[in-house]
């Protein structure tokens, strides 16, 4: 008589296997839902940023990407300076980013704005640093030119 089933060296071998993979598997994929929401909010922010710009020109007037509060964790809004003497106009409005900290170097608690021919008013280029609270080896830089060119870097 021939008896089927696993012995319990089978068991317990299976089981090492599976809980070593298990030890492998997760962190890499915390990691990966880390880097996966940072960059979903740096193209969500390039988005708006890109939309801003192309609004200047398309109304041929300033448009000012501002936080909202002063914080840029609270949201930022999107507003388009008074054409033809109409008051200034919210193009887009966006919702805080929660586990995400997200500065503009250049100009600290300020905004940026574009002109009615797409480039950035000011003296200097801006210069955005997005990264994750849990892990701050995750993270990306934004680049806004003088001319108004975006650009994303992972430093």
């Amino acid at each position: 008589m021939k008896v089927r089933g696993f012995t319990l060296i089978e068991l317990i071998i299976t089981l090492l296997i599976g809980s070593l993979l298990l030890a492998w598997g997760v962190p890499n994929y915390r990691d990966f839902k880390l880097r996966r929401e940072v960059v979903d909010h740096t193209n969500d922010f390039v988005y708006s940023l890109s939309l801003a710009r192309s609004e200047a020109i398309r109304y041929g007037t300033d448009v000012r990407v501002e936080p909202v509060g002063g914080d840029w964790r609270q949201g930022w809004t999107i507003t388009a300076a008074g054409v033809g003497g109409s008051a200034d106009t919210i193009i887009q409005s966006h919702d805080p980013v929660e586990a995400l900290d997200l500065d503009l170097t250049t100009n600290p608690g300020g905004g940026i704005t574009f002109n009615r021919i797409g480039g950035l008013r000011g003296a200097a280029a801006a210069q955005f640093e997005l990264a994750h609270h849990q892990h701050n080896a995750v993270n990306r830089e934004i680049n806004v030119t003088m001319a108004g060119s975006i650009k994303v870097v992972k430093p």
